[in-house]
């Protein structure tokens, strides 16, 4: 019986030893590296002399050309930090024994959405300087016009929203990370969809979204943390459950 416990992971999220612990390592430590990718991602523009969203061709264009490895350094960072995130969601579902549950699908779904988003949103951001050098101003205007402003309409749309509330109906119905979590994933998605859908008529709503990606990455922090500090408690000293 005991070795038949000790390969399983039960519904409230507690695993007796082996693999579980070792999966909430890596997935706390991927998400905690995956938010600081993204945190780095988001906010180095504001240091950078960015150009700002309706920049003139001839700026962007001018811009691009002088600092190509900023803007291909930027998709590694984005794409590379969103997939870190996607491992950790994807473990909490796994974690939470609701991988063949709605609300798991759901999640998986909506992850698999996101990368897709970002590569996409990444795609256009490394065509800016490429076209820049090519000397095609407009391509490289339009590019940058579509990794920018219109990233921020789509992204609260469906990937976050959709992917938050997911993990949300996931975690509440196990123990992993505890009810608080849950209801602050169920808040945030639903917050992101109401900003996504006001920032189509309303282009101030673009900084609530940018307020709630920031608040996402805390969220996302915290969760790697609490998971990583249930590592050590999910099996005793002694090696028993």
């Amino acid at each position: 019986m005991s070795q038949v416990v000790t390969q399983g992971t039960f519904r409230d999220g507690t695993a007796a030893a082996g693999r579980a612990p070792s999966e909430r390592s890596i997935a706390a430590a991927a998400g905690v590296l995956g938010a600081i990718a993204l945190g780095v991602y988001f906010t180095a523009p504001a240091f950078l002399g960015w150009p700002y969203t309706g920049a003139s061709s001839a700026t962007v264009t001018s811009y691009a050309d002088a600092h190509a490895m900023l803007f291909f350094l930027g998709a590694w960072l984005q794409v590379t930090g969103t997939l870190l995130c996607a491992v950790l969601f994807l473990s909490l579902v796994h974690l939470s024994g609701a991988a063949t549950t709605l609300a798991g699908m759901l999640t998986a779904l909506a992850t698999a959405v996101l990368v897709a988003t970002v590569v996409i949103e990444a795609a256009f951001l490394v065509a800016v300087p490429v076209a820049a050098s090519a000397g095609d101003a407009a391509t490289a205007s339009s590019m940058f016009a579509l990794s920018n402003g219109v990233f921020l309409r789509v992204f609260p749309l469906a990937p976050a929203s959709a992917t938050l509330i997911g993990l949300g109906l996931v975690l509440r119905g196990s123990n992993l990370l505890g009810s608080r979590m849950a209801t602050c994933a169920l808040g945030l998605g639903v917050a992101f969809e109401a900003a996504g859908i006001a920032a189509i008529v309303l282009p101030g709503a673009l900084v609530a979204v940018a307020i709630l990606s920031a608040v996402q990455a805390v969220w996302v922090v915290a969760a790697s943390l609490r998971l990583g500090i249930s590592s050590w408690s999910a099996v005793r000293p002694d090696g028993k459950s």
